[in-house]
């Protein structure tokens, strides 16, 4: 008799005995199971959720099936979704260091940082060779601000995995987000190589050809990051900054509009570009509000304060000419 178990050749091989399996005798959830997984090991997400589905309606105490329709909630970002399966899962008793991690994920993703120390914490403590538990209990703490333990934990991810990805992608994160582009540089062009559709990546290559004054070159590496992730709102903020220090402010603008869309955090340094473009193209009404927010936000920093000066001086009218009480000179 079929025993998904025992079945150790190569992946589709794997799915094709389980669907015959499935389509000959009666069949049990825990196949549904087992072919997920085996969808997910070749990035066949849609099938597996599919089949992760019909097991949990077949037996809707099935836990590890929550578990793995979790994974694939966060993958979509669907984060309070991932919550509701992994209650699910923990209901129906299906635990692994890896629900820690999960669980953390999920916090990081909701911007519930605290909560998400706490899980990725535990995650390492049940199995501490694990490099991307370390990553995971980074990006908690970078979203604390706590970047300098986030840089230790990370530089711990690396030593159990020296090649480790998601490691690259959070250091090269914090040193773009210090400033320390040169640092960051070698990571991304890794990142490039191995995932050259992954909009992250070519994000991170424009902000560092945007700090070196290579205009064109940023504007053409914010637009594939665009084309390869079209919700990510870091990427239009870039090619608004690339159009703005080109001075195109009313081809900048609609970029930044579509980065706040998508729920980009207003900073100091967006704020501004984003004001000033406003300012540029005519929207002093639309401008004014910002610079007055960076005026008494940083009062040390003399340009917001001459920038909102600027806006509110009253445009001086010209005098009319009475037409009718002027004498003609012929």
């Amino acid at each position: 008799m079929f025993n998904p178990q025992r079945v150790d050749s190569s992946v589709l091989t794997q799915i094709n005995e389980i669907t015959r399996a499935l389509d000959q005798r009666s069949p049990q959830p825990e196949w549904y199971v087992k072919r997920a997984k085996l969808y997910l090991a070749i990035d066949k997400v849609q099938p597996a959720f599919k089949d992760l589905s019909t097991a949990t309606t077949m037996d809707p105490a099935l836990g590890e099936a929550y578990f793995w329709k979790a994974k694939i909630l966060i993958g979509r970002k669907e984060y309070q979704e991932a919550m509701k399966m992994m209650m699910q899962a923990n209901a129906f008793n299906f635990y692994s260091p890896e629900s820690e991690a999960i669980l953390a994920e999920t916090y990081v993703g909701l911007k519930l940082y605290d909560r998400a120390l706490g899980h990725s914490s535990k995650a390492i403590r049940l199995s501490p060779g694990e490099a991307k538990y370390y990553v995971l209990l980074a990006k908690a703490q970078a979203g604390t601000g706590d970047t300098t333990r986030a840089l230790y934990n990370l530089s711990r991810a690396l030593i159990r995995d020296s090649v480790s990805l998601p490691a690259y992608r959070e250091l090269s994160a914090i040193y773009t987000a210090r400033g320390l582009y040169e640092n960051a540089i070698p990571l991304v062009q890794v990142g490039v190589k191995k995932q050259p559709r992954n909009g992250f990546w070519w994000q991170q290559l424009g902000q560092y050809y945007l700090n070196h004054n290579l205009t064109d070159t940023a504007l053409a590496c914010f637009s594939r990051a665009i084309n390869f992730q079209p919700e990510n709102p870091e990427g239009y903020a870039g090619l608004g900054e690339a159009w703005y220090k080109k001075r195109q402010y009313s081809t900048a603008l609609p970029q930044l509009l579509k980065a706040q869309e998508l729920g980009l955090k207003l900073t100091e340094h967006n704020r501004w570009i984003l004001a000033s473009c406003l300012e540029w193209t005519g929207q002093k009404a639309a401008a004014r509000p910002h610079y007055a927010f960076l005026v008494r936000k940083y009062p040390q920093n003399r340009r917001y304060s001459v920038a909102l000066q600027r806006i509110n001086r009253p445009v001086p009218q010209r005098p009319m000419m009475d037409t009718l009480r002027a004498v003609s000179v012929f």
